[in-house]
């Protein structure tokens, strides 16, 4: 092999260097450096997040879970935590969760569960564990259960049964006639782009926004913060794990963590999403009622956090 001349290959030798000078003291290299830096933080904890979510969903798969409708309070507690453990998007899991229905669950059981499941899933709390901490990851797990339970039995007295159950999504087949490796590929796809638009998005907070105004904005002031963490869900909860790094961000620089518990209720519940398979499945009345339910949840539980658990 010919020996490098400054004929051949040294100018694109010295090309970084020279981009890094170009751009140096420029909000564009902080951010490029930020994202940098996020993403080999955080990029393996993601992977392995889809990886769980790949397995766990195939080892679900669509098993029809009966509820006893002899104990409404149990079957709706099971509910809850099935909908919490249920690795399945929610195209899948709310259908799901209806046509328990026909197998004789209580409408409360199975608000209980398409509650739940949208909020949380084992992926999306492993990849909270990891990039926000233990307590965030509690927290999750016990605000969901509570809204999803309370909603379960809150639903069973005010909203009536559907006039139809669904079938199984169809799609959901397809995804498990998939090899393995091919799923967590489509979904790494799939997800990824979340992914990386929310290290990006996240990137350009920490390099342009200044940390004491997050802290002012959503630290200090719990009604005000847990409100606006609730605004920031609506347009910047994408998927799961994606909208973490965005939260760490902010978190890092201020954002109080009962803003945090707010925007993670507010944000899976005012998905596009979901709102079309509530709406489609369950009618206008069911989707009035967990959209109330869950932005006072979010509220609440942003404010109790914020009291108890600064």
């Amino acid at each position: 092999m010919p020996a490098l001349t400054p004929e051949k290959g040294v100018e694109g030798i010295e090309l970084l260097p020279h981009l890094h000078e170009m751009f140096r003291d420029t909000y564009t290299l902080r951010i490029v450096t930020t994202f940098t830096e996020l993403f080999i933080t955080i990029a393996p904890f993601f992977l392995v997040a889809i990886l769980v979510q790949v397995v766990l969903s195939r080892a679900f798969g669509t098993r029809i879970l009966r509820f006893s409708g002899t104990n409404e309070l149990v079957s709706v507690v099971l509910a809850a935590l099935v909908g919490m453990a249920s690795p399945l998007p929610t195209y899948v899991a709310v259908p799901i969760g209806i046509s328990f229905l026909a197998l004789g669950a209580p409408l409360s059981a199975v608000i209980a569960f398409v509650i739940a499941s949208p909020l949380l899933n084992p992926s999306v709390w492993w990849f909270t564990l990891t990039q926000l901490g233990l307590k965030i990851a509690i927290l999750r797990v016990v605000t969901t259960f509570c809204i999803a339970t309370v909603g379960g039995i809150l639903a069973g007295r005010l909203l009536q049964n559907p006039a139809h159950t669904p079938p199984h999504n169809p799609e959901e087949r397809h995804r498990l006639d998939r090899p393995f490796w091919m799923e967590f590929y489509r979904s790494t796809l799939f997800l990824g782009r979340y992914f990386l638009a929310a290290l990006l998005i996240s990137a350009a907070v920490k390099s342009l926004v200044s940390p004491q105004w997050i802290a002012r904005l959503m630290g200090d002031h719990a009604h005000q913060g847990i409100v606006i963490g609730m605004a920031l869900g609506v347009p910047f909860y994408s998927c799961g794990g994606a909208a973490i790094p965005l939260i760490q961000a902010l978190r890092d620089m201020g954002m109080s963590d009962g803003a945090v518990m707010a925007f993670f209720i507010a944000g899976p519940a005012t998905k596009l999403e979901t709102l079309f398979i509530y709406k489609s499945l369950l009618g206008g009345k069911p989707l009035t009622f967990y959209l109330a339910l869950t932005f006072l949840g979010a509220y609440l539980s942003g404010l109790l956090v914020f009291m108890f658990f600064p």
